[in-house]
Formats: structure tokens, C-alpha cells, sequence
């Protein structure tokens, strides 16, 4: 499986998580941020990852993935078995993509037209931390946010959730997630210990 990144994208790193628990072997292809001609002419758009599959088929969108390699590779297992656990877990991928993703993205969004920070900026970050009291309170009796094992909810969430002190980089995205995720929750700080110890492809 040959699949096409950025360097330090969060959406690829919930590939390589899973991936690496499930013993995947990858083919890394990098892609200078600055230039995409590459990924848009294999994929007809711009964002990674772009998986190149060993059947020929090219896929986008870091959640349509995870689902595919779930299927493709079922060992370990990243979602549970039991159909009304395994529908809460899907419920918070789809909520997080859906519905946490919108603040920082609208933060960052904000700041790379060129304006200035204002109360709409204060009510996106406000969302933000409140959202970190309800990771704080999954964790309460278990290692990961929806068991013991680490499920596609922790590599849906962890790649972002994981920005508590500062970034390796100057991703402004990066940037805006460090200045707004408060680093003093115990329990979600242990579990960004225990995601960050998981293997990566």
C-alpha cells in the first residue's frame, strides 16, 4: 500500500497509527506542502492522504480509509464487535470530523485571510476547551476514550487532540490547536502518553 503525505499532517498520522497496530506495511510518498500537482493529478484533489491500494484503486479522506483498512485488515480489530458499541464509536468519529473539526478550522481559516482576532475567534476557542472537559470525562476508568483498547476513535481524535504544548512545526492549523487545547486535564493527558507510545507504520 502506497500511500501520499505531508510531513506532520494530522489526517495522515491517523493512518499511521492504525496502520501500525494492524503490522500494515506502507510505502511512504512525501509531498512538498507548497506544491500539490502531484496529489491533485493522482487524485483530482489536493488534501492527504491519497492511498494507492495494491488492487489500483486511489482513495482520499483519512475517515473513508480508516474504514477501508478496518475491512481489509480486521486484525487487530479497531472497532468493537458488539453493534451498539461499535455505533457509538462511528457517532464520535463522525461527530469529531463534523462537528470539533469546525472550530480550529474556522480559527485557522479566519487568521489566513488576514483578519484580526475578534469574539468570533473567542466563542470557536471557547467551544474548543469546553469539548476537552467531555475526552477528560471518556477516560474516566479506562485507557483509551471508548475502552482499554485503542479503537478508531483514538485515532480519530489523538493526531489533534495530542497538540497541548507546542507544535514540531509552523503549521498555523498546528499553531491554533497548541494555543487553544488546555494541557492541564490529567486523565486526557495520560491517554496522549499512551496514543503517542502506539506504533506507527
Amino acid at each position: 500500500m502506497r500511500i501520499h503525505r505531508i510531513p506532520l499532517s494530522t489526517n495522515v498520522e491517523r493512518l499511521a497509527i492504525a496502520a501500525g497496530l494492524k503490522g500494515v506495511a506502507v510505502e511512504w510518498v512525501d509531498h512538498d506542502p507548497q506544491d500539490r500537482s502531484a496529489i491533485l493529478a493522482l487524485s483530482g484533489q489536493e488534501l492527504v492522504p491519497v492511498v494507492e491500494t495494491g488492487e489500483g484503486e486511489i482513495l482520499t479522506d483519512s475517515p473513508r480509509i480508516l474504514l477501508w483498512l478496518e475491512e481489509r485488515h480486521p486484525e487487530p480489530a479497531l472497532l468493537p464487535d458488539d453493534p451498539a458499541d461499535r455505533r457509538e464509536v462511528l457517532a464520535f468519529c463522525e461527530w469529531f470530523n463534523a462537528v470539533w473539526k469546525r472550530p480550529p478550522n474556522a480559527i485557522d481559516a479566519h487568521r489566513r485571510a488576514g483578519r484580526a482576532d475578534d469574539a468570533r475567534v473567542a466563542a470557536w476557542g471557547a467551544q474548543l476547551r469546553a469539548y476537552q472537559h467531555g475526552f477528560e470525562a471518556l477516560l474516566v476508568g479506562r485507557d483509551f476514550l471508548f475502552g482499554d483498547v485503542p479503537s478508531l476513535a483514538d485515532m480519530t481524535a489523538y493526531p489533534f487532540l495530542k497538540f497541548t504544548t507546542a507544535p514540531e512545526d509552523d503549521d498555523l492549523f498546528h499553531g491554533v490547536l497548541c494555543e487553544q487545547l488546555p494541557g492541564e486535564l490529567p486523565r486526557l493527558a495520560a491517554w496522549i502518553e499512551r496514543c503517542a507510545a502506539l506504533p506507527r507504520a
